[in-house]
């Protein structure tokens, strides 16, 4: 007997588990549950947009993996402790398995067995897996599989959605504050999303409450919570478009004190700890340093370093120099120390004073920079960054020339190495510069010719000993020569130009390098090996294989242009922008940028040459920028498009009328986000107009919604006359319609004593009446369109 019982209850287990599941669904469940996937969806992909390492696309299936089956556990009758210790044994099983096919492309000897695990200890303890890309990708699918499992979890079986958003806050907040780039979309729609998480789940709450404390809810009822989710939907939706991050290019940054900030680049540093920069005995980190090492993999990093705005109409390129790079030693190019046998000439640079060289360079325009500098390079705190060549700058600074034997003539630095800020000792804060760049041509530049003065002569060779082996610099010197020659380079700026586009055409970039095996020369090994790296291997072996040729040459390290923003008009450079370029010595011409790096993703484009069709502002004309235009408050100045785009005054664009230009994503975002809350405010404007508060509303809407039904109210009408009539039209609605006529013929003519006992049923027969006249409307509109 005991043997039956048992057996029946385990095959009634199961019919029970579904019959609580299918409970389970009642009171909004699957709709929360549909709200819940989109948002951990969204949240996942604004993550993959981030792009934070590698194989990151393959965290929304991650996501949505783990906040399925936490739904499917929270609708079953399992104790939650179970439960959570499902998700969270599962957790770090499916994030190695999502980032395994990255493991092993960088590991490929690895094979999924229990010796890996003590492999992969050893690494931990060595500081290797600190180096390796796909770790990162590991603890961001396992935040990922937390964020969606914790969410669904707590929305579907606790009730309880702020608690669930934690994670996902977390998570979303570092990729907004840290690259809002192509963020916009995403914002916008987890700011619908979690108010329509928070609103639904409100709203089933208060029906579940209602019905087990036995209290009676009128439909309007549950229509007056929703109008109101609808309008404070729409409030937020605004909100957002009008104030940051929508409209802005990472505004947040500029708040310092900011919490959510902080702790989104806190988040940042978590995910790749270490020291910024690629210098010895930091981790692998991109940004600013003085030497140019050839280091091992780096992960990105996205902390703001600053901010800039344009100072009228200018076309050139947007390389923020920090040092220039110019001695060479032990296989690396540097910025060199004070113990080098190299010395420092330094000039006081005075505020708003125009600087002079001793070289009258010709081709050179002028344009203005508007900087805000928010967190100064560590260890380089006091760097004026700026582009081109330094005509102006409002503050007092030094000048650092780097030279050999030969002291500058004329005592007037030939060349600007380093500039420092003064007063105040530190670059932060804002300040405005003014620089020269060129619009030589490449006609102009190929003439310039091969008469270099004496200075310049010690950037055209490399040393013959103590940087690399003669055998290293034999098989560089070949190539240089074998590119030049394949492609007819007959002076050195096509030299240049060939060796430049050689190595954007034939190599990789890549941050995830892979080191040089013990022994073997980094440069030798990039270019004639592995053929990937990040900047510094580009501009090294060009730095290297022209001077082999007896160009003069040297290294640019500093940032590049960074990420615009078509609302604010600035310029945001982040530390992942950090860069190092190549410059080129001509004749008459100065230094010339050439960028070797084919990493087009961040916009580093070949330089192009000339004035490029743009009215270019010359030196000593009424158009200096420096002179003009005072730095703002908020750095913010009228700008040009950062994509080529004519200012309406450009005096080199037609006159009769526009250029359409298709809008950006921000642009879309905002224009989708407005038509939302539109579409929301006139469903919000319905439902009051179809819920009227008063018992005349009442009987007017009644009118219209019938005439709208096609039953037109006959002048003289008594409210009993209409009543029938429509009942006769309007089967399906004979009873609410009667009970309304009648109803409302008391409201209207009995004594008010009496007539004021009628709204409660007028208010009932109408929230009856009201879906069945819509009804009938959409079947004539149906009829009418057919």
């Amino acid at each position: 007997m005991q043997s039956a019982s048992l057996s029946t209850r385990i095959q009634l287990a199961p019919g029970r588990a579904w019959d609580h599941a299918r409970s389970s669904t009642k009171d909004g469940m699957l709709w929360s549950a549909l709200i819940v996937f989109l948002l951990v969806f969204t949240i996942a992909r604004s993550t993959a947009a981030a792009g934070w390492t590698a194989g990151i696309d393959v965290i929304p299936s991650v996501a949505l993996g783990g906040a399925l089956l936490m739904a499917v556990l929270a609708v079953l009758p399992v104790p939650w402790p179970a439960a959570l210790g499902v998700g969270m044994i599962l957790s770090p099983v499916v994030a190695v398995a999502a980032a395994w096919p990255a493991i092993h492309a960088r590991w490929p000897k690895d094979v999924l067995e229990p010796a890996l695990a003590g492999t992969w200890w050893n690494r931990i303890l060595d500081g290797s897996a600190a180096l390796e890309p796909s770790v990162y990708l590991v603890l961001i699918c396992w935040l990922m599989w937390i964020t969606g499992a914790w969410l669904s979890w707590c929305v579907l079986r606790w009730r309880k959605p702020m608690l669930g958003l934690i994670p996902g806050a977390a998570a979303f907040a570092t990729n907004l504050l840290n690259l809002p780039r192509d963020q916009n979309g995403y914002t916008l729609a987890v700011l619908v999303l979690t108010l329509a998480l928070l609103l639904w789940t409100n709203y089933t709450t208060s029906i579940a409450n209602a019905t087990r404390a036995k209290v009676k809810l009128t439909g309007d009822a549950r229509w007056d919570f929703w109008e109101s989710g609808l309008v404070a939907m729409a409030a937020l939706i605004v909100l957002a478009i009008l104030l940051p991050p929508l409209s802005t290019n990472d505004i947040t940054t500029q708040v310092e004190s900011n919490l959510f900030s902080n702790w989104a680049e806190l988040q940042a540093r978590l995910n790749h700890p270490g020291a910024a920069g690629t210098g010895a005995g930091g981790i692998g980190t991109t940004g600013f340093v003085t030497n140019v090492p050839l280091g091992g993999p780096l992960t990105r990093t996205k902390d703001t370093v600053f901010t800039y705005s344009v100072v009228g109409d200018t076309t050139g390129p947007k390389y923020f120099r920090g040092v220039n790079v110019t001695s060479t030693t032990s296989g690396e190019w540097r910025y060199p120390s004070r113990s080098s046998p190299l010395t420092d000439v330094q000039q006081q640079v005075h505020k708003n004073q125009n600087q002079t060289y001793p070289e009258d360079y010709q081709q050179l325009a002028l344009e203005g920079f508007a900087v805000r500098m928010q967190r100064p390079p560590s260890g380089n705190a006091d760097i004026i960054f700026y582009p081109g060549q330094l005509y102006r700058v409002d503050r007092e600074a030094i000048a650092t020339e780097v030279v050999g034997r030969d002291q500058p003539p004329s005592g007037l630095l030939t060349t600007i190495d380093r500039l420092g800020s003064v007063q105040p000792a530190t670059s932060a804060g804002t300040y405005t510069v003014t620089v020269e760049y060129s619009i030589a041509t490449e006609a102009q530049l190929r003439g310039a010719g091969l008469r270099y003065p004496d200075w310049v002569r010690q950037y055209a060779s490399l040393p013959a000993t103590g940087y690399r082996s003669r055998d290293v610099l034999s098989r560089i010197h070949d190539l240089a020569l074998s590119i030049a020659n394949d492609r007819g380079a007959t002076n050195p700026y096509d030299a240049a130009t060939a060796i430049q586009d050689y190595l954007r055409q034939f190599y990789t970039y890549d941050l995830a390098v892979v080191n040089a095996p013990p022994g073997v020369d980094k440069l030798a090994y990039f270019l004639f090996d592995s053929k990937r790296g990040y900047c510094e291997f580009f501009a090294t072996a060009m730095g290297d294989m022209l001077r082999t040729l007896g160009i003069p040459t040297r290294l640019v390290n500093g940032f590049g242009s960074g990420s615009f923003s078509n609302q604010t008009h600035q310029w945001t450079v982040r530390g992942e922008d950090a860069h190092t370029w190549v410059e080129a010595y001509f004749p008459t011409y100065g230094w010339i940028p050439f960028e070797p790096t084919p990493d087009t993703n961040n916009g580093y484009q070949t330089i192009p040459r000339g004035s490029q069709g743009q009215a270019p502002c010359l030196p000593g004309t009424s158009c200096d920028p420096g002179s003009t235009v005072a730095p703002p408050v908020g750095g913010l100045v009228p700008t040009p498009s950062p994509r080529g785009g004519r200012l309406p005054n450009d005096p080199t664009g037609t006159t009769s009328g526009f250029t359409f230009r298709p809008p950006d994503a921000g642009t879309l975002t905002e224009i989708a986000g407005v038509l939302v809350a539109i579409v929301l405010l006139l469903l919000a404007a319905a439902a009051r107009y179809l819920r009227p508060r008063s018992v005349m509303g009442v009987w007017k809407r009644m009118h219209a919604l019938s005439g709208l039904a096609g039953l037109s109210p006959r002048p003289g009408d008594t409210p009993l006359e209409l009543g029938r009539r429509m009942q006769k039209s309007f089967p399906e609605a004979s009873g609410p319609a009667g009970a309304l006529a009648g109803a409302f013929a008391v409201a209207a003519y009995a004594p008010p004593e009496v007539a004021g006992s009628t709204r409660s049923s007028i208010m009932d027969a109408w929230t009856e009446l009201r879906p069945l006249l819509l009804r009938r409307i959409r079947a004539r509109l149906r009829r009418n369109r057919a």
